[in-house]
Formats: C-alpha cells, structure tokens, sequence
C-alpha cells in the first residue's frame, strides 16, 4: 500500500523548520496531483532549483490569503515551508516498530516529552531490542509517542502496543485519534495495549503515556508496536513503513482560481536553492559573516568606502547604531579604506593622529542590547595595526563614565593592556611580553568571565586583577572613553557580544578567516562553512581530498560561493528533497559506481531516443583559479576532427597542477561523442512494492542499468539519473529522468580485472 502526504507548515518560518523541525498541517484530502522537477539536464548543466506544482480545492476559502474564517488564518502567506512524501507499507504503518536497525537498536521517527527514552536488549517482545522509557517526576502531559503517516481519511484503523511496566510503577496507555486505552494491568510482562480509531488526518500520533503522574524513576518498556487497517489487532508485523521524502521548499504563491462556482489554489514551490541564489541577498565578507554566527550585539567591520564619516552596526537588531567621526583638538586625519584590514575586507580606516592628544576617532552608541548584557559575562574583539606603543585601541564605558574598559597598547614596550575602573582608581593589568606594536595585523578578544585574553586565536592567560565594568553604553574606537592616547595605525571589524561565552574554537575560527580566509579545507567544509552563513546545514557524500581557495572577500550569493566550490570538486550541489539543507556529492561517489536499480526496455514509457552527436562534446577547455596560471587544454585528435568546441571552468584550486587536472578529465570524460541515453521516463507505480521502494530512494547521482534493449542497440546501457519530473497521481507515478552514460566517469583501479585494461580502461580520475 502506499499513501502521498502533503504538509504545509502553516505558522512555521524556515528558521523554526532548521532549529526545531516546525509544526506541519496535513493538507493531503485537499491536493490533486503532484509536479516535482529537480536536479539538471545533463552531466554538464549545474542543478537548478526543485520546484513544486499542486493545485488545491479550496471550496470554503481555507487557502485564500487574508481570508480571517480560514482555519489557517493568519498564516497562508508567501514561504510557508511545505514537504511532500510517501508512505509505503504492507500491513504496519509505524515506521519503527520494534526499535531494530542499528547495532544499538534505533528511535528512529520517535519523539518524546518529559521522558528520556534508551534501547535495551532484554526484556523484550520481538525482535533483538526494545525501548525502555523513563517518565520524568510528576510529569504531566508526559510522551512517548511516533507519527502514523500514510493514514485513508474515514478508515477504522487499530493502534497496538506492546507495554511492559515494572511492579509498583505507574501504568501506561496509549491514543490515537483522541482514543485512550484502558491502563496496563499486569506488571512485569508484556502486555498489549489496542485502541480503534477512525483516521481524521493523513499523519496522526501514536503515543504512549503514563496513567497518571509518575514518581521518581517509574518506566516502561516499549516494543511491538503497530498501526493496522481493521477494528481489531491482528499478529504483529515487525516489517514497518517506509517514509519517502519527495520535497521540501516555500510556497512562492496562493494563486486563487475559480471555474465557475468551483475554487481551486495552484500553488508553486520552490527548494531551498531560491534562499541561496537571492541576487539581493549579496553576502559580507567572510569575516563578517563568521562573527555574525557567534551571534554578537554589535559589529562594526569599518570597511566603509573611502569619504564615509561614520561606520555602520551590522549585528542584526540594529540599536547599536553607528560609529561617527569625532575630533579632539586640531588636526590629524581617519581616512576609511586607507588601513591594514583582515583578509576579504576592503579596506580599514587609517588614523593618524597630530598628536596623542590631538586628532579623530570613533565613537556611538553600544546599544541597548549590550548594556543591559554587559551586567553578565560580556566579550569584545578588534583587529589593529601599528608602530606606535602608548595608544588606546578600544573603549567601553558606561553614562557616566564611572565603569570603564580600556584596551591599549602599553608605551615604551607595545604589550597589551587593559585599564578597568568600576567608580574607583583604575586597575592597570598589562599582559604578555611580545610587543604588538610592530607593524602586523594583530586580533585581540577580551572576555570578561574569566578576564581573558586573545591574541592571535590563541589565549594569552586569565588575569583575575581586572576590576570588573558593567552598564557599558558606549564605545570608542581609536582613543579613550575621554578622547586621549589616539590610535596611530589601523583598527577593523569591532565586535561586542553579551550573554555569551565564546568558544576557544570559535575565537580561533574568527583569527584563522581574517588571516587565511580558511584556505586549504575541503569542499564539504567549505560548503558546510558558506551553509551556515545561511541558516542552514548541510551534507556530504564521497571522499573529499581537493583543497578549497580562500573565498574571504565573498560578495556574491550564497549559491554563486558554493557554485565555485562544486565546480572546484567536480561533484554536484543538490537541495535536500526532505529538510531545509544542502547536498554535496563528491566526485569520487560516480567513480565505477556499481548499480543498484535496473529497469527493462519494455518498462519504459515510449520516446526514447539513442543519442549520438556533438551536443556534450568538448575538445578545448580553459581552467583558471585565483592568484594562478589560466591554463588551456586541448585533444588536438577531436580538435582536428571537429573544430573547437570549447569550455570555461572557473575553479578555487590552490595549485595549477590541479586546475590541469580539472581541464584534462573533462577532455578524457567529452572529446567525442558516444552513444547516449539522455532521457527515459518510467511508471514506477506499476513495478511492485520492492521496484517501488528502490526508485523512490533514487535521486539525482543514482547509477542504473536499462536490460533487454531491442536488437539495434547495446544489449544494457548503464546511465546515472541527473535529474528528473515525477508526477503523482492516484495509481500512478512517473519519473521523467535525464540520464548521462555512467562510463565517463570510469576511473582507472590498479589490477582490476575491469578497469585496468591497458589503453582502455586505464583512465587517470580527478
């Protein structure tokens, strides 16, 4: 049996989907039939975005916008996140129903609430594992419980569950579809517990509750567990449903539409690649962007374009307001976009001062944010340049000036110093023995919980002499919080972070991009590192070794970085078809790739078309990377043959060995043409539960073998699916996919019967 579940996350934004997985509505009774498009045409063409087609009935207005008697009101707006799958079973529609799978069992599917559920190995009912969960003290509204998807409306279903509660414990029941069973009465045993229901939804929960409030430490073991068509339960079937994710995005539109009396909503979707590909949404440099994950009340980059009078606050609330320029005295110059900056930013502003007394600075508001969060632990970060000891990089001070932080550079020697008063003397803490004044761009963090500092990513020591500040509503950069000792030299990216304990890691993480922009980690890394930027989180298939170029100074969309990334590893970037994140499949996962799915010529729905032509052919290519050669490869044999048919690959190599790399498995993989099977479109509904389940878990990368072709072609073709529409109906279910010959990425295996035949098959990969 299989059931299509169509959710739409009224009330949940995306950020809600990614940190708590969101609250879904099933709107499957209202869908008609479904267009999923994802994935590229060719092995050549980058992945577009998955897009979505669905028309709704909407007779009583609940999908209108604006409509306030829609029981959705006031959340049927543009991005509401929407999921389609599809549930397939035989008789159990849980999906875990006796805790097995992995070596420790697996709670896969389960939630829980005020409880804390483990898989033990004995006692239980079937199988090798069940699920022991312990109640926490008198919790009310305490659960174990599962989601049931797949569910008919208007069909009697039964819940069972097999409960094994200790002697002197609190019983347990179990609901579903608002119906409690009767409370466990036998102890130490299992015991079945069933309640009939008749589904209202096509997703219900299945829960398993205590009776009454629990005490210290009562549990109850959990196993056999089943949701069944009937008004009786019948013999437990361990072999659970399987869950297929089809696709997950925003709804871009709430199209209303009308024949006749008849109202219908044809809404569109998209994955998650329309977040990353935005074209206002140009991202910050990376340092920026790096400080904005550690979640700071203030950050100011002071990157302005040379001319600008103040420096804007890009944390995010947006009360720190800006830094504007200040004078004391007469003379002296801040010029922005003139100083030593960090890696990726353009620019910092120089000061340069007539006299330690005499010249400009920065100086605004820290913000509400911060003051308040000063009264707790509290840390701030700059990056500076200079030859000049005796000058105050950073201030921090309250109203009225009683509270006060001072950074500076101590004279005569150049070693960091922090000045603290609290409405008394200052207490003058200088720090380490290496002078900072020596020209070099430094980093330095101080954090006030443990009176620690930074340098350079590393902890210099905590100096529990430091008199504690607080109320801190201003910030200068460049001088003290009364105008004196002018920076000489270069500050940039200030940042100020309350309620927050920053990790040595994270600290490390901020010095390492201002100074290498992370250059030399991998492409799942760097795609993992670009992702988060945006929220959002991401995963990676395949053995990664190709070293990532620093993108520090970022600039473009997100999908234009992780372009470049994809292009540099040669895999394929992919939106989840489940969850809000990003794929990476590395190059290596299509080397010799061994096929899992078969399908017979017969199978195949009528169009097909054995290709054979120049369209994917390429005989010229020009490779470059950043800060290196741009290297042109040719295969003078199909360049003779055919004339010039050329390529352009822009890649974040980090040595020219492997941009000629690059460029010369594209001429091994496309310098002639072969015979193609470049698209094949198959009713999978028609092929049985098992080739059901086996093309529903295919996706964009799958490798599959086409048998039994008529006498004029090959016998069986190997072909990798690159992208595909389905569409689903009642009873019926096509993947229209684009294929490419899995053979191009045959790679040389030493002694390999296969893949080391001399001059055949002994193909250097990338």
């Amino acid at each position: 049996m299989t059931r299509v579940i169509v959710e739409a996350g009224f009330g949940s934004t995306l950020a809600d989907v990614v940190a708590t997985g969101g609250n879904w509505t099933d709107i499957t009774q209202y869908a008609g039939p479904i267009s999923i498009t994802r994935g590229a045409e060719s092995q050549l063409s980058q992945t577009q975005a998955g897009t979505l087609s669905v028309r709704l009935t909407n007779l009583d207005g609940r999908f209108t916008p604006e409509n306030v008697s829609s029981p959705y009101y006031p959340y049927v707006v543009d991005a509401v996140p929407i999921r389609v799958s599809i549930a397939t079973y035989t008789t159990n529609l849980v999906r875990t129903p006796s805790f097995e799978g992995t070596p420790d069992g697996s709670l896969e599917g389960w939630t829980w609430g005020q409880a804390t559920p483990e898989i033990v190995g004995t006692p239980v009912q079937s199988g090798t594992k069940a699920a022991r969960v312990t109640w926490d003290t008198g919790a009310a509204g305490a659960s174990f419980e599962t989601a049931v998807y797949g569910l008919a409306v208007g069909t009697r279903y039964t819940a069972s569950v097999y409960v094994r509660v200790p002697a002197g414990d609190v019983a347990a029941r179990i609901r579903m579809g608002g119906i409690t069973s009767a409370a466990s009465a036998v102890n130490d045993t299992y015991t079945r517990l069933t309640v009939t229901f008749t589904a209202t939804s096509v997703v219900m929960p299945l829960q398993v509750i205590p009776s009454t409030a629990p005490a210290a430490g009562d549990l109850v073991l959990v196993d056999a567990v089943q949701v069944e068509v009937g008004a009786s339960a019948t013999a437990f079937s361990p072999a659970g449903a399987q869950l297929h994710a089809r696709f997950w995005g925003l709804i871009n539109q709430w199209p209303v539409e009308w024949e006749g009396l008849y109202a219908t909503v044809a809404i569109t979707a998209t994955d998650i690649f329309a977040v990353l590909s935005r074209a206002e949404d140009h991202m910050r440099p990376m340092l920026v962007q790096e400080c904005l994950l550690s979640r700071p009340r203030a950050l100011w980059a002071l990157d302005e374009a040379a001319g600008s009078l103040s420096a804007g606050d890009e944390a995010g609330p947006g009360d720190a307001g800006t830094l504007a320029l200040t004078q004391t005295g007469s003379g002296g110059t801040l010029e922005f976009g003139a100083g030593t900056a960090p890696l990726g930013l353009a620019g910092a502003p120089l000061f340069t001062p007539a006299s330690s007394a005499a010249g400009k600075f920065l100086r605004g508001p820290a913000g509400p944010a911060f003051q308040a969060g000063s009264a707790g632990p509290w840390l701030c970060e700059a990056w500076f340049s200079t030859t000049t000891a005796g000058r105050n990089i950073l201030s921090l001070s309250s109203v009225g000036l009683d509270s006060v932080l001072i950074l500076y550079l101590a004279a005569g020697t150049g070693y960091l110093t922090v000045e603290s008063r609290n409405g008394g003397p200052p207490t003058t803490t200088t720090v380490g023995s290496t002078s900072l004044a020596d020209g070099a761009l430094h980093h330095v963090v101080y954090s006030s919980a443990a009176q620690e500092l930074y340098v350079d990513g590393v902890s210099i020591g905590s100096f529990l002499g430091i008199g504690p500040v607080g109320d801190l509503a201003t910030v200068t950069v460049g001088a003290s919080h009364l105008g004196g000792n002018l920076w000489s030299g270069s500050i940039a990216a200030v940042a100020l972070y309350a309620d927050a304990s920053l990790l040595p890691a994270q600290l490390a993480a901020h010095h390492a991009c201002g100074t290498t922009g992370f250059a030399g980690e991998t492409a799942e890394e760097r795609v993992y590192r670009i992702v988060s930027y945006m929220g959002l989180t991401s995963s990676a298939t395949g053995v990664f070794s190709t070293g990532i170029a620093e993108q520090a100074a970022l600039g473009s969309t997100s999908l234009d970085h992780l372009r470049d990334v994809e292009a540099t590893e040669g895999g394929v970037l992919a939106a989840d078809r489940g969850d809000p994140s990003v794929q990476l499949q590395g190059r290596s996962v299509r080397y010799n790739p061994l096929a899992t799915l078969s399908v017979e010529w017969a199978d195949v729905e009528p169009g097909r078309v054995l290709a054979y032509d120049l369209q994917r052919v390429v005989n010229g290519v020009v490779v470059t990377r950043p800060g290196g050669a741009t290297q042109r490869l040719v295969n003078a044999a199909s360049r003779a043959a055919r004339g010039p048919i050329g390529r352009t690959v822009d890649t974040l190599a980090t040595s020219d060995l492997v941009t000629a790399d690059i460029g010369n498995w594209i001429l091994q993989r496309y310098s002639a043409p072969r015979p193609e099977l470049r698209a094949l479109t198959v009713d999978i509904y028609t092929l049985g539960l098992t080739a059901y389940r086996q093309w529903l878990a295919a996706d964009i990368g799958t490798p599959l073998v086409v048998t039994a072709l008529p006498p004029q072609a090959p016998p069986t073709m190997a072909v990798t699916i690159e992208g595909y529409t389905e569409t689903i109906s009642e009873n019926q279910h096509t993947l229209a996919c684009h294929t490419s010959p899995t053979v191009t990425a045959a790679v040389w295996i030493l002694d390999d019967p296969v893949y080391s035949v001399l001059g055949s098959t002994t193909r250097l990969g990338y």
